[in-house]
């Protein structure tokens, strides 16, 4: 499970002070006897004739609550009747501005290039609206929705919002030949967000997508939906991104990194197979 460090944060400015919880304190299994948490969930104000996507504010009244899905698997309260978070506690309880009690889930994907000119390994971020930070350009799966198909809904949302019909145009034939390559799945489970509480918390599915030279080339990006921002960044040691997002771009470049070994040695390792073949037949011809 990732850290359960952001989950503790004030990283949130839309969140109200977390009751402090030291690190030896976040186990349900360590007795904490004066956590005195808060309580906190954002009310929201529905539209007319919208089926609401929050959960009733009560845990108790939801129907097989605890058979929900979740990657990590986790409890109920025994007194609330509320999920209890699997990566222990937060300083806050209720649901936060999640909808749902226990595991609200989301999509994330991860699309790379190679720079044009300098050949570094690039990633898309987005400038998230409610935080500031940079981060993947993700988002919440609908209900019934395939992750892949909510994967490819936020890029476009989030990434493609471009205003010039022949630029939008080409951003959809690129985007199109992307996700439909399928994608690989960097990682499944928790993650380690702000919004996270004692009760509800973030869990995802992220994806891979590797430009080939002419997408990461011609690829055009203009912010939308949640998104103040977007661009392309180089992954390198000062990348920093929000809640778990930099923890799965790591996995992504050491796989980058070993597929571009691997190349190197094919490429510049086959004449020198070749030639050592060549020298043992011509070898054993001698000696016959």
């Amino acid at each position: 499970m990732a850290p359960h460090v952001a989950a503790r944060s004030q990283e949130n400015k839309t969140y109200p002070m977390r009751f402090a919880v030291p690190d030896a304190s976040v186990p349900w299994s360590v007795p904490f006897p004066g956590y005195q948490p808060i309580k906190y969930v954002f009310m929201r104000k529905e539209e007319p004739g919208k089926p609401s996507f929050a959960d009733a504010a009560d845990p108790k009244t939801i129907a097989n609550l605890k058979d929900r899905f979740s990657h990590e698997g986790f409890a109920l309260d025994a007194t609330t009747g509320a999920p209890l978070n699997p990566g222990g506690r937060t300083g806050m309880t209720d649901r936060g501005r999640l909808g749902k009690w226990g595991p609200n889930h989301a999509a994330d994907p991860l699309v790379t290039r190679y720079h044009p000119e300098t050949g570094e390994l690039q990633l898309v971020v987005i400038k998230r609206k409610d935080t500031g930070a940079w981060a993947l350009p993700g988002g919440m799966v609908d209900p019934g929705e395939n992750v892949s198909t909510t994967v490819r809904r936020e890029f476009k949302e989030e990434a493609g919002n471009l205003q010039d019909p022949a630029a939008a145009s080409r951003f959809n034939e690129l985007e199109a030949a992307l996700f439909g390559s399928g994608g690989t799945v960097v990682y499944k489970g928790y993650v380690d967000d702000p919004r996270n509480t004692d009760n509800a918390w973030m869990e995802t599915v992220a994806m891979h997508f590797h430009c080939d030279s002419e997408m990461g080339r011609l690829l055009p990006l203009e912010a939308g939906d949640d998104a103040a921002k977007v661009k392309w960044v180089t992954v390198d040691a000062s990348l920093n991104l929000y809640a778990s997002h930099r923890e799965w771009v790591s996995l992504v470049e050491k796989s980058m990194r070993r597929k571009a070994l691997l190349r190197k040695a094919l490429i510049f390792g086959l004449p020198v197979l070749v030639a050592a073949g060549v020298y043992a037949l011509v070898g054993k011809s001698k000696k016959a």
